[in-house]
């Protein structure tokens, strides 16, 4: 049977083809909707967290290490220079919580990251580094001129 002279089996066949790329569409739509609920999730957690540790009520590293554990544990894309920038500042907190920098230095390193932290890619990790080791170096520098300008015994 033919329908505007075009066969049946014709349009059944592309009426399939139109059906699997709608249903594609559809899905992939599912798809980058919960990518982006998940990323605002963990972009709320990560502002309360934040917020918690402002204020003392929790480890600087503890935020930086659950940070991480939320972002590697949620499938979302582009999250492994995130993580290896979280993978800093957690290095960067503990060496704050155990003295090895001072507020001053934690703060600039903290600086850096808020100003770079919606871009994704190696050079931003490299100026929080680079920021970490400078901080490092001012807190060592600071150590040693109090210990030359102490009297000897």
């Amino acid at each position: 049977m033919f329908r505007l002279g075009i066969p049946e089996s014709h349009l059944r066949r592309v009426s399939v083809r139109i059906t699997v790329i709608a249903l594609a569409i559809l899905l992939s739509g599912c798809t980058m909707f919960k990518e982006l609920h998940d990323e605002q999730e963990i972009d709320n957690w990560a502002k309360d967290g934040e917020s918690l540790a402002e204020a003392g009520r929790m480890k600087w590293s503890d935020y930086y290490s659950q940070y991480l554990h939320k972002i590697t544990a949620t499938p979302v894309t582009g999250q492994g220079l995130v993580a290896e920038r979280l993978g800093i500042m957690i290095t960067a907190s503990q060496f704050y919580e155990q003295g090895r920098l001072d507020k001053d230095g934690f703060d600039s390193v903290r600086r850096v990251i808020g100003t770079y932290q919606t871009i994704d890619d190696a050079a931003a990790n490299l100026l929080v580094r680079q920021a970490l080791v400078r901080a490092l170096e001012r807190k060592e520098s600071a150590a040693g001129q109090k210990s030359a300008a102490a009297p000897n015994r």
